[in-house]
């Protein structure tokens, strides 16, 4: 594969990605809203059971949707660096985004794992599904 098309590649899996993320976007804005208007209507218990599980799936395809982004910079620069070790000449700016980036071909093909602040904003954001849906709210005056 030549660098232009591991590029190339690149671009339409981020290309593929920012769909992804408006949609889980839209997804977790939807849950927000059917958490309140669960509590604005009170409904019954078991709506709580299955807002909880719809906010699961959120939380997952949140999770990896981050996962895909983070391996597509890392995918780019493992292929990169193995054209390097390949013999092949790389153009600088490949050779800055396998520094920026940092994953080499000895490190192996990376997986699809995403990266801390990723994990942090999932929990944070399963937090406030989690407290929206069963904690008490305050009493309205």
């Amino acid at each position: 594969m030549k660098e232009f098309e591991i590029f190339q590649l690149g671009q339409l899996q981020y290309i593929n990605n920012a769909i992804y993320t408006l949609v889980v976007v839209l997804m977790t804005a939807l849950a927000f809203y059917l958490i309140r208007r669960r509590n604005e209507l009170n409904l019954p218990s078991y709506s709580k059971v299955v807002l909880s599980l719809f906010c699961t799936c959120i939380v997952f395809f949140g999770l990896r949707v981050g996962g895909f982004l983070y391996q597509t910079q890392r995918m780019m620069s493992y292929q990169l660096s193995e054209l390097n070790a390949s013999g092949v000449a790389i153009s600088n700016t490949a050779q800055n985004w396998i520094d920026f980036v940092g994953h080499t071909f000895q490190d192996g093909v990376p997986s699809v794992s995403p990266d801390v602040p990723t994990i942090i904003l999932w929990a944070l954001i399963a937090f406030m599904f989690v407290g929206g849906i069963w904690f008490r709210m305050p009493d309205q005056k």
